[in-house]
């Protein structure tokens, strides 16, 4: 046997055992992407303990201080929010006289100013059906996803297994990845590596712990307010917030409006302040900068694509899948682009 021969099948060997790996841990890459998205997540937590703490310690005192929490929340909130959801008779609406009360309230007010308005009811509730419609399968689904308990706890614990020794070795996969890089290509893929770091930075501290931090204040908020189902609407605007152009925005200002259209003016403008000030100028004038400090940006289109596409296909698994594999991308046009900036500066021969 030569060499050729014998590199030949140590190739295929290898290959197929990287199938058999992604045949083995295919159910689980959810859990395996979820546990990513929490390290990245941790990772500032970490960082400050770990220099106090060691290693071990401090993977164990960021999973007890936000991990934990963060998932017992999340699995609290998306029980009570798929519940809720599943509840829901749309068909009811029509007998309950919304849109007449609705009608009449906006009459109302928009006489004192000269006009009329009015909702057409077969027009709203055609597409309230349209919407429901797209999206009752995926609140289906989900929910018989959760209601598997056993597995359910299977894969809570390998998530909070994962995400310690991700924080806790996390910066030896960079140094094991590079080790079977030849050399030539040694440099360019160091450069790759790091603009995903950036890229997962940017998705998952940026975006997602900002997202967190606005359900949070959200929640406390409404609660104040005295707005019903309080704890599902947080829920509802940290996920919006995590979208481009729709944010937080797209819950308080229709609340507001609706009480201000049923008569309850005060509320309804401390509602749409305490929006305006905490949920929409804070976010990106005070949360965002101190979570994420000299960051490069990742285009808007990407994150809308990360946090809703993908979710909407893959489930709760999607959204830490979604912005594991936008990532690469942002990653890698990033190193092509860097690239070709490097070989724009090199002068030519006879240039000089």
């Amino acid at each position: 046997m030569d060499n050729w021969e014998f590199r030949t099948i140590t190739r295929v060997f290898v290959l197929m055992i990287f199938l058999f790996m992604v045949y083995l841990i295919y159910p689980f890459f959810d859990t395996i992407a979820l546990s990513c998205a929490f390290a990245y997540m941790g990772r500032p937590i970490y960082d400050l303990i770990k220099p106090y703490m060691g290693k071990s310690l401090a993977a164990i005192i960021c999973l007890l201080v936000f991990i934990v929490p963060t998932v017992i929340v999340g699995l609290i909130a998306l029980m009570d929010l798929v519940t809720y959801l599943s509840q829901i008779d749309i068909q009811n609406l029509q007998n309950l006289n919304i849109i007449n009360l609705l009608n009449y309230k906006l009459h109302s007010v928009s006489s004192i100013f000269g006009y009329s308005w009015h909702i057409n009811e077969d027009t709203l509730m055609n597409y309230i059906f349209q919407i429901w419609a797209y999206f009752e399968p995926h609140i289906k689904g989900l929910l018989s996803q959760i209601m598997i308990v056993p597995m359910l706890i299977i894969k809570v614990i390998m998530i909070l297994f994962m995400t310690y020794y991700l924080l806790k070795d996390g910066d030896m996969i960079k140094k094991v990845m590079l080790s079977h890089v030849p050399d030539k290509f040694h440099q360019k893929t160091e450069v790759f590596l790091d603009k995903l770091n950036e890229s997962y930075k940017n998705l998952f501290i940026g975006n997602a712990l900002t997202s967190i931090a606005i359900g949070v204040i959200s929640g406390v908020g409404y609660y104040i307010l005295g707005v019903p189902n309080a704890f599902i609407l947080a829920v509802i605007t940290g996920i919006f917030a995590l979208l481009p152009i729709v944010g937080g925005w797209t819950i308080y200002m229709p609340l507001s409006l609706y009480y201000i259209i049923m008569g309850e003016v005060l509320k309804g403008v401390g509602l749409f302040i305490f929006g305006a000030l905490f949920l929409s100028i804070m976010p990106d004038f005070v949360i965002r900068p101190l979570i994420v400090k000299n960051e490069s940006d990742i285009h808007p289109s990407l994150v809308l694509i990360a946090f809703l596409i993908r979710p909407l296909t893959l489930g709760i698994g999607g959204f830490a899948i979604g912005p594991l594999i936008v990532g690469v991308f942002d990653a890698l046009c990033k190193t092509k682009l860097n690239e070709e900036k490097l070989l724009g500066s090199i002068p030519e021969k006879g240039e000089e």
